[in-house]
């Protein structure tokens, strides 16, 4: 009797447990290929060539330059996107990247096959394979384009409008600024991380951990609110006029940030805006 009273209670302890919470997305590796890697630092470098070879012609019509120049950019973040980090729902590809390599450099068994007639039947499968992984990147790429154009962009726009921008003028420039905002740092973010819900409250809550991704991001973010310091100081120079501080800004911190989060002293980790040991003060006194 003893054993049947005490089942029911050890069940409803069980389920009166809270659920599990989803565990938080691990920080974004370059894919381990050589182009991969190489790339990853040739892409900040040509984001920097591309605004600093447009930046006279931005200061004399903002509206007009800055509209052509932003297909070029949408252009090198998908081969950013597509070349460098892995697509949302593969990224443990990254990290099985060296393991895959020990397999393919571990000497043959004795038992495998030799390559026979049957080789160029393998050529032609692996060819098709290149094709496949090619097309399964291109189109998460162009659909993180997408939504970061139609989604992120008019997000962006209200909130340079709420913090200074203009209202019933220059709404061109707003809105254009805000898609080279959005296309510099949502792209990467959209394509590597989809719409998981977890993700995207720990990049509005600024808790992600530090990569190549959200280095980019968040220095998006932090070049284009320093950019906007030089705007109201009486200089009278031509390239101090809404948004071109704020996108010159935002161009460095993106190169910045997205080469400073991959070096192993910032990598992994996470922005604190409580000291520790204020935390471990707290826990003593509880």
């Amino acid at each position: 009797m003893a054993s049947t009273t005490s089942s029911p209670t050890v069940n409803t302890a069980t389920m009166s447990q809270p659920p599990a919470e989803k565990p938080s997305a691990p920080p974004v590796n370059i894919l381990p290929s050589q182009l991969a890697r190489i790339y990853s630092f040739v892409h900040p470098a040509l984001l920097l060539t591309l605004a600093a070879s447009r930046f006279e012609a931005v200061v004399a019509n903002p509206v007009q330059e800055l509209l052509n120049d932003l297909p070029w950019l949408a252009l090198l973040q998908l081969f950013f996107v597509i070349l460098c980090v892995p697509p949302a729902g593969s990224l443990e590809t990254a990290s099985s990247g060296d393991n895959e390599e020990k397999k393919k450099a571990s000497p043959r068994s004795p038992s495998a096959p030799r390559p026979g007639k049957s080789g160029h039947r393998r050529k032609q499968a692996s060819g098709k394979n290149v094709w496949a992984g090619l097309w399964a990147r291109l189109m998460p790429a162009l659909l993180s384009v997408t939504l970061t154009t139609f989604i992120a962009t008019p997000v962006l726009a209200a909130l340079l409008v709420l913090f200074g921008a203009p209202l019933t003028t220059h709404n061109a420039e707003t809105v254009l600024c805000a898609a080279h905002m959005a296309v510099l740092s949502a792209s990467s973010l959209v394509y590597v991380h989809g719409t998981d819900g977890s993700v995207w409250k720990e990049v509005w809550g600024i808790a992600r951990p530090a990569d190549a991704v959200w280095g980019g991001a968040l220095g998006t973010g932090l070049g284009a609110w320093f950019g906007a310091i030089p705007i109201p100081l009486d200089w009278d120079r031509p390239w101090q006029t809404f948004p071109i501080t704020i996108l010159a800004g935002a161009y460095i911190g993106y190169a910045a940030g997205s080469l400073i989060s991959r070096t192993p002293f910032v990598y992994g980790k996470r922005v604190q805006f409580v000291p520790e040991v204020i935390e471990e003060d707290d826990k003593k006194t509880n």
